[in-house]
């Protein structure tokens, strides 16, 4: 059982800290809070910590309207090379510590080979957090059923996109039955639609933003989620900030996702100083699974 291999690798250090990916998504966040409670309940010293900045975004936003719960509250902001560390939702950190167990519902395309790891792909990393507590005879509360929900609707857009796994929506209507959970209410809230309309455009272009090295190559990705496609003019307007940016950071990339969810269609633009390039495809896609494995391929 993964959990004993788990335990195995744990019970041989002091304390362990958690950490999700910068730029810390629901997700990332939830399955944080929720991977610090198993271990809290299997008597292993832990600390679920942030070690970036929390930036008051949408997924700030979901976390406090769905859970009142601040992001800020778990924000230390100080490295410790004597740390050791979880990783959930990511598999490699640019952080200080000792990574002695990795979580992540991402393909482990970095080849990292952890004293434990479970890597695969899975509707999010909250729901592997969830396989765990049921392998520890852990019972979730109705909060912690939500937060697993929640969580899997968010990173696959209400289960939309192409990394859902069909398993996985079945057992999290079960959940919903069981807990006596608005399923439906939840599935709306989660296509977690970027608010473009109020949003200023470094807001719009930095929304979900990550950061991928490939073979020395530095690459920035970020996309919304919209119900209608924006205009060409407000579309081309972000594409030139982007390219500034690009410039200024000598940037090889930046890949800017479009997901409409009226069409269901993804629209990724792919940036570099003197061009863009537009790719549509039909579905939701998964930035992780479908688009960046892509991108990586063009810097081998």
């Amino acid at each position: 059982m993964r959990i004993k291999e788990l335990l195995e690798v744990l019970k041989q250090e002091e304390k362990v800290f958690i950490i999700g990916h910068d730029n810390i998504d629901v997700d990332a966040f939830l399955s944080g809070i929720l991977l610090s409670n198993l271990l809290n309940f299997l008597e292993i010293p832990n600390e679920f910590i942030i070690l970036e900045e929390v930036k008051e975004n949408d997924s700030y936003q979901i976390v406090k309207e769905l859970f009142n719960i601040s992001m800020k509250d778990y924000y230390v902001g100080k490295e410790d090379s004597f740390r050791n560390l979880i990783l959930e939702d990511h598999y490699e950190t640019k952080h200080l510590g000792e990574v002695v167990a990795c979580i992540d519902h991402h393909p482990n395309k970095g080849g990292k080979n952890y004293p434990f790891l479970y890597s695969r792909i899975a509707c999010s990393t909250s729901y592997m957090v969830y396989e765990l507590m049921q392998e520890a005879g852990y019972e979730i509360s109705k909060l912690e059923a939500r937060m697993i929900i929640a969580s899997m609707m968010i990173d696959t857009v209400s289960f939309r996109s192409g990394k859902t796994v069909s398993e996985e929506v079945i057992e999290a209507k079960k959940i919903a039955k069981q807990y006596e959970i608005d399923y439906e209410q939840l599935e709306k809230y989660c296509l977690c639609l970027t608010p473009i309309d109020k949003y200023s455009i470094q807001e719009i272009i930095s929304n979900g933003y990550k950061y991928y090295d490939y073979s020395g190559n530095k690459i920035k990705s970020s996309y919304i989620q919209v119900y209608g496609m924006p205009n060409k003019k407000q579309i081309s307007e972000w594409i030139e900030e982007i390219r500034k940016e690009v410039k200024a950071e000598s940037i090889k990339m930046w890949v800017f996702i479009i997901f409409e969810c009226q069409s269901n269609q993804t629209y990724e633009y792919r940036i570099t100083e003197g061009k863009t390039a537009l790719m549509e495809s039909d579905g939701i896609l998964s930035r992780g699974t479908n688009i960046m494995p892509k991108i990586e391929k063009l810097f081998l």
